[in-house]
Order: C-alpha cells, then structure tokens, then sequence
C-alpha cells in the first residue's frame, strides 16, 4: 500500500467546528472567569470613581446641561411645528379661496385701460430757469392711490372680493405720461366691474392730485376686454402647489426630529451604575474569553499533526479503515455524548459486535494471508485489545503483536515474518507524520496494509 504524497491537505469546516465543540468546557470556563475579572474590576472601579465629589458634581453638571438643551430642542420644534401649521392652514385656504388660483389658465379673462396724464409743463426755449415739470409725480399719485389698501378694500367690497384676492387681480404701471391699469377675472362681467372700480377711483383721486400737486388732465387712450391664454398663470398656480408640499413636508420632517428627541436620564446612583457598568464589561469580558478559547483551539486544530478522525486518515493515505472503537468502555453522556453522536464518533454499538465486523473486513481484505501483525502508535493496550479481538475471531490467521516498530526494534526485525500488517492509530495521539513512516516501512519489505482500527 502506497502513502498518498501528492495529497494536499483541505481545511473540514465540519471536523474544525466539532474540534471546538469538544472544548465547550474550557470555552465556559474561562467565558466565566473572563467575566468575572473584567466585570468585578470594572464594577469597582465604576463604584470608585462615580463616588468622587468632583465626579459627582461633573456628572449633575452634564446632566443639567443635557436637560437644558433638550427642552430648547423641543421647545423650537414645537414652534417650529406650530408655524407650519399655521402657514398649511393658509395656504391651503389661499388656494381654496383664491380667483386667480381656481381660474383656468387657458379662458383669462383680462381688461386693459391706458390713460394719459398731462400736466402744463413746457419748455421755454432760451430760458436759465424753467418751470418745475411735475408730470412723473403726478403719475406716481395715480399709483400710489390705486395700490393703496384702503382703496383697494372699498374696491373689494364693490365686487364681493376679499382684498387679499382682489390685489393678485389688478396690476398699475406708469411709463412717459402714460398710467396702464390691467385687471384679470375668470369672467366678463368680473373683469368689467373691476376696471369700472378702478376708473371710479382714478376720478376721484383726480380731484386730490389736482388740489395737493398741480393742475393736470387725464384722458383714455385705450381700452381692451378679452379671453386668452396665460401659460404664465399656470406655472403660478403649480408654484403655489408645490409650496403647500414643500411645507407638509417640511412638517412632516419636523415632527419626526420632535419624537426622534430622547429626554436625558437621570444620574444614577453609583451602586446601581457600578452594577450596570459590570454586567456590560462581564458579558464584554465573556464573550473576550470564548472567543480566545475558539481562536486558538482553531489555530490548534490548523497546525496539529495529529490524527483527528478515521476519515481524514483514509483520505490521506488510502488505507482501509476497518472499523473505529472508542478510547474508553466508559459510556458518555450529556453533550459530550451529543456531540460524539452527531459527529458520527465511535461509542454507540457494542463493543463485541464492533470487533466481529473489523475482523469479518480484515478476513476479506488479508486475502491468503496467513499471519497479520497489528502495529501502530497508539496506546499498547489499545493494540492488546484489537490483538485480543481479531484472535478469538480470526480462524486460520495468526494474528502477533507487533507495537510501535517506530520506536521498537526487536518489533521491527519481526516485521518480514508477516504476511500483513493491521494499523491500530489512536486519535489525539498519533500523528499523521509516524503513520506515513509506518506504511513507508511496510511497502519497503513488500507487505500488505490489511487495513487500520481508529480509537476515537
């Protein structure tokens, strides 16, 4: 039988995972004492330091400072809260309400109304001084009398139209002598009674302007009423839109930051802190030292040389594995059972039964052969046992005790005599490394492996 030395060794998560389960004890063990370290220092420690004056002053200080702060955050918020409401309130009223915002924008109904206004200024040709020319001044009355809130709440009141409605509706301009006044409506007789409105308050003005600037004339120069299409008032309207979701939306994100406010705790007392602090460092402390346990018992499982199971043995080395027994007679239980269990560990049949099928393989794997001697590394009673069990099952083949013929050599000068040889390796205790030397020697005297017995 030839060693396999080609074979490149592959990490079994499976074998690596049950290799830590194994050491569930160690891993608790040393979980609890990490705990109780690192959990009782920082306890007393915390129970110390938070029992210091200076400590206690710093940590009330904070505290204040973080209520303090708290109940500015909540307090602007809530006013914050409140002033959009207010502003969602109107808006939603301004566009319910409002002419301009209901009307289509495809049938405005508009009005315009240019008059000239004309003073008595002239220019007097050769002349150093010249008369005062009030004519921009005289258009800036008109104005400022047609714009002006009172007139235009009488002018509201004319047509049932609150002012603030009424305004959006009229526009006046001055340009040279002329005074332009436009008014829109989404009717006819809307935009008719609102310009008549308006020209009534251009006539009586008249009188105060002449009265308070200077003598003046004012005469229509055209006059217009018409339906059309104003794409400018649809984009007003969607601006308008759009700022009603700009503040729902600015509401909404305001009152998510007022519940997402935690309110500070109130110092603890330093017994009841010192507890808490512990318990956080003993679970922080606990899971420390399970870790450490898994780590190196992983970095101990990646380097060992040592056998860990009869597969990895047969998929080395090619050998037949003629069946596995347990290291002990003593039966486990508990997880250690489990785990051997669902490993598919050695342990759960018979112990005679189990010598009766690896003597049934080695019968059918020796062939002709008349005597087998049983070698190996593992422990010498182990090999007495499995000498024991093939020799009461075994007719016809002598079946001799050969050892460790690594480490004996009068063993090893018997070794020719034989006809095969049986392999008994003993997990956690043989290395893989004395197993390859072993069928090493074997193949060099031309003998048979017959098979190997792994103790688990």
């Amino acid at each position: 039988m030839e060693p396999n030395n080609t074979y490149e060794q592959e990490i079994d998560l499976k074998d690596l995972m049950f290799a830590v389960l194994y050491r569930w004890r160690r891993i608790i063990l040393v979980a609890v004492i990490m705990a109780v370290l690192l959990g009782g220092y920082q306890a007393v420690s915390s129970y110390r330091t938070q029992n210091d004056e200076e400590t206690i002053e710093k940590t009330q200080k904070e505290y204040d400072a973080a209520v303090e702060l708290y109940e500015k955050n909540q307090e602007n918020c809530e006013r914050e809260i409140d002033n959009l409401m207010k502003s969602i309130e109107e808006q939603q009223e301004y566009l319910e309400k409002s002419r301009l915002m209901n009307m289509s924008p495809y049938d405005v109904w508009k009005a315009e109304t240019v008059l000239f206004v004309k003073t008595d200024y002239q220019i007097m040709p050769d002349m150093v001084y010249q008369n005062l020319n009030f004519t921009d001044t005289v258009l800036e009355a008109y104005r400022t009398a047609l714009t002006n809130l009172e007139f235009l709440e009488d002018v509201a009141e004319k047509v049932d139209l609150d002012e603030r409605y009424l305004e959006e509706l009229v526009s006046v301009a001055v340009s040279g002598n002329l005074l332009t006044i436009d008014v829109k409506d989404e009717t006819e007789s809307g935009v008719n009674a609102i310009m008549d409105a308006m020209l009534d308050g251009v006539d009586d003005a008249k009188r105060r302007i002449r009265t308070s600037i200077g003598s003046h004339t004012v005469s229509e120069v055209s006059s217009s009423v018409g339906s059309q299409v104003d794409l400018s008032l649809q984009d007003t309207q969607k601006s308008q839109g759009d700022r009603l979701r700009t503040l729902n939306d600015n509401l909404s994100k305001k009152q998510d930051e007022l519940e997402a406010l935690e309110e500070p705790e109130a110092p603890e007392t330093s017994t009841t802190s010192a507890i808490k602090s512990g318990i956080r460092y003993a679970v922080l402390g606990a899971v420390l030292g399970a870790f450490l346990v898994i780590f190196f018992a992983c970095v101990s499982f990646l380097m060992s040389d040592k056998v860990y199971s009869a597969k990895e043995l047969k998929n080395r080395y090619r050998v037949k594995v003629l069946g596995t027994l347990p290291v002990s007679a003593k039966k486990r239980s508990g997880l250690d059972a489990w785990i051997r269990k669902k490993e598919g560990r050695a342990g759960g049949t018979d112990i005679s039964v189990e010598y009766s099928l690896i003597a049934a393989n080695a019968a059918n794997y020796a062939g002709d052969a008349k005597s087998l001697m049983v070698i190996g590394t593992a422990d010498g009673k182990l090999i007495s046992d499995v000498v024991g069990g093939l020799e009461n099952r075994l007719t016809g083949v002598k079946v001799v005790t050969g050892g460790n013929v690594l480490r004996d050599a009068q063993m090893l000068r018997k070794l020719p005599e034989c006809d095969g040889v049986v392999l008994v390796e003993q997990c956690s205790r043989s290395v893989y490394s004395d197993v390859a030397l072993e069928i090493e020697k074997v193949k060099d005297l031309q003998k048979a492996v017959v098979g190997c017995v792994v103790f688990e």
